[in-house]
């Protein structure tokens, strides 16, 4: 035979035996079963605590379409299968898209995506029917309730996990417990069984977390709070415009919170330092590249001002929307914290700024001196601080200027002019000032409030005091930051939002001296709050948002609030070092603690094996004799190889029983008829159910007897 007959033969047996197989009838696989369909409605309810958690991060469009897209997941009762219904949701699937696409300008980004899992986790839960398409559900509601943490860090969002774990624990269990049983019977599983085994998985976990959290080493940033700069919301920016702070003020939202050393320095002297804005454009202030460029300076205090003692304290923010650092004027040396140490630096304006903006959660140790001013060289001719905006812009202003210039050559005398000018004539101290600079009027807004109304808030008096001083021939500045603050019971110290606060720096004489005009104004906002200072109609919308004047409730909140963010998002290495320096292992090194975190997860994992058991056992206790004999036998049962669910008898059970052994058949009529005896009779009695078990075959017995019939077959 020659070789090209050989293989004519074998490419022909080939194609033979791949037409066997086609024709061959392909096996029917076994159907997963139905999951429970109390699992829909229960995944309905884990997917709206996702979108609950993130109802203020997406738009008005993707809410209505999220909350639309749910409802009628609600309304179905089973998913549908014409296939109108399957285009309808392949259309809505595109429409979400392009509806995402059309709110952000893009698919593939944060907030995008975020939109894209509000809307698509209830969407497919509406053609969900098998256990798989619910695990889609359930990842994609998870995912979208931890996204929601981008956003709200707070501890309401905290006290939330709880639940909402425990919520897709249950669904989970609901997954995956079958609708129906073997016999074709429905699962008679109730609900509160699956909450309670739920709350007792989360419960055993705790422990493990807990550890983990604690003894897991700790990178140079915090391990929560990892948002992006855009979306981080202090209130205040590198911008100013009229009305830009005043809108802060109605927030009661924390801004940070500071713990001190030593003694509390006076009101006066909380001015808390922030963005210092030098450009200058006839309407609005910037902090500019200019300074930035020439940004890194040194903190260089004043020699009379290195005599004063320091002040030390430690500041904790949640988050902070721009790169600088609030601190108390005027800071004697650099912030020291484990996220700042190798970004901070101090700006020619005696500002302590980091890099970039911090990405989250920052807690930082600094050092200052109270003082009111700093020396600096002069600046520059035709700097950002000389510029005065359009030169026909303001006109009356600047005239006012000149006439301060000329009756007052010397700037100290000159600023002193200016400022009893504003005492003595009648300005107000309002948050609802007239809108000035808007349309057309641009040119003409600071004449209209020194010369006009002559209502404002501080960026109001801040914004008129630098532009006349600049035009009087004094180079100036604007200082955006926060004043004052209010100290709670513990004895740490709430900078809130509507303690924003604007002010004026001025150079005389070689230094830059901080200039309030608002204590000229209203000096009750320097010695007393800013409730003081504002008329009695404006101050309920200040303190409005207080807790209905529940003090205790309040401060308890404000309490947990604080330690919340010290030691949970602000848990980094300096607060790890300390607490392990507390517990006594401050010593050791990073083997050992890895060994120690081993050893937490060997402990914690045998104490929850521990409370397992005595939790079965307990359970066990409380059934009656007959019961936990029917259980401990069934066990046996299955373990020799016999099939028995959950639905059959113990008469059926003990049949096929004897039916599989028959020389045990016997005993296993005698279990039956005890415990029916027990049960159905009307007066028990005969042997007892301990006796009647000792006296069952073992599994191993059974075993080897079924080994024995095999054998003899």
């Amino acid at each position: 035979m020659t070789t090209a007959s050989a293989l004519d033969i074998t490419a022909a047996a080939t194609r033979l035996s791949w037409w066997r197989r086609w024709r061959r009838p392909t096996p029917q696989l076994p159907q997963a079963p139905t999951p429970d369909l109390r699992a829909r409605r229960f995944l309905a309810l884990a997917v709206a605590c996702a979108q609950a958690a993130s109802v203020t991060s997406v738009t008005t469009p993707v809410l209505l379409a999220g909350l639309f897209t749910l409802a009628l997941a609600l309304a179905l009762r089973e998913p549908p299968r014409h296939w109108a219904w399957r285009l309808a949701l392949a259309v809505a699937t595109v429409a979400a898209g392009v509806l995402v696409f059309s709110q952000y300008g893009k698919l593939f980004a944060r907030d995008a995506g975020m939109a894209l899992l509000f809307i698509f986790g209830p969407l497919k839960l509406v053609e969900a029917r098998s256990s798989r398409d619910f695990m889609v559900v359930w990842s994609l509601g998870l995912m979208l309730y931890v996204t929601s943490f981008f956003e709200n860090l707070g501890l309401a969002a905290a006290l939330s996990v709880p639940l909402v774990v425990l919520i897709y624990v249950t669904a989970l269990r609901l997954i995956d417990a079958p609708a129906t049983t073997a016999g074709g019977r429905v699962n008679g599983n109730r609900l509160g069984q699956h909450v309670v085994a739920a709350a007792a998985d989360l419960a055993l976990g705790i422990p493990l977390a807990v550890m983990l959290f604690v003894l897991f080493p700790r990178a140079t940033a915090p391990l929560w709070g990892r948002l992006d700069a855009q979306s981080a919301r202090t209130g205040l920016s590198e911008e100013m415009q009229p009305g830009s702070i005043a809108k802060l003020i109605l927030s009661r939202e924390t801004a940070f919170r500071v713990e001190f050393d030593g003694a509390r320095p006076p009101s006066s002297a909380l001015y808390w330092r922030g963005p210092v804005l030098r450009e200058f454009d006839g309407q609005g202030w910037r902090a500019g590249f200019e300074g930035l460029a020439r940004g890194r300076g040194s903190i260089a205090p004043n020699a009379e001002d290195a005599r004063a003692p320091a002040i030390d304290y430690v500041v904790t923010a949640e988050r902070l929307d721009t790169r600088w650092l609030p601190t108390l004027e005027m800071p004697s040396a650099l912030p020291r914290g484990p996220l700042i140490d190798a970004t901070v630096f101090a700006s020619d304006a005696q500002q302590i700024g980091m890099r970039q903006a911090p990405p989250g959660a920052l807690q930082y140790r600094a050092q200052s001196r109270p003082s009111d001013h700093y020396a600096a060289a002069a600046p520059l001719a035709g700097s950002a601080e000389w510029r005065t905006g359009p030169r026909h812009w303001n006109p009356r202003s600047r005239a006012f200027a000149t006439e301060l210039a000329t009756a007052y050559p010397d700037p100290r005398r000159r600023i002193g002019a200016l400022l009893d000018h504003f005492r003595r004539e009648r300005f107000f101290y309002t948050l609802n000032p007239p809108l000035y600079g808007s349309g057309d009027a641009r040119a003409t807004a600071i004449d209209d409030f020194l010369f006009g109304a002559r209502r404002g808030f501080c960026e109001h008096y801040a914004n008129a005091t630098a532009f006349l001083l600049r035009v009087s021939g004094i180079p100036t500045r604007v200082v955006t930051g926060y004043l004052g603050g209010e100290y709670h019971p513990a004895g740490h110290l709430i900078v809130r939002q509507s303690d924003a606060h604007a002010w004026v720096e001025a150079w005389i004489d070689g230094d830059w001296w901080r200039i309030d005009p608002t204590a000229a104004v209203a000096p009750e906002r320097i010695e007393q709050g800013l409730q003081q200072a504002l008329p009695e109609t404006e101050r309920l919308l200040v303190a409005g948002s207080r807790w209905a004047s529940w003090a205790l409730l309040n401060n308890a909140w404000e309490e947990a609030s604080f330690h919340y963010t010290k030691w949970i998002l602000g848990f980094d290495r300096d607060r790890q070092r300390e607490l392990l320096q507390e517990l006594g292992l401050d010593r050791m090194n990073a083997f050992s603690a890895f060994g120690w975190m081993l050893l937490a997860i060997t402990s914690s994992g045998a104490l929850m094996t521990l409370a397992w058991w005595l939790w079965r056992r307990h359970r066990e206790r409380q059934l009656d004799p007959w019961r936990r004999a029917w259980q401990a036998l069934r066990k046996r049962l299955m373990a020799a190889g016999l099939d028995l669910p959950a639905y059959v008898t113990v008469g059926a059970a003990m049949r096929l029983a004897a039916a599989r052994w028959p020389t045990h058949a016997a005993r296993f009529a005698a279990f039956a008829k005890g415990y029916d005896d027990a049960r159905f009779a009307e007066r028990p009695g005969g042997t007892a159910p301990a006796a009647l078990l000792a006296m069952m075959p073992r599994a191993g017995a059974l075993r080897r007897d079924t080994k024995r019939t095999h054998a003899a077959v």
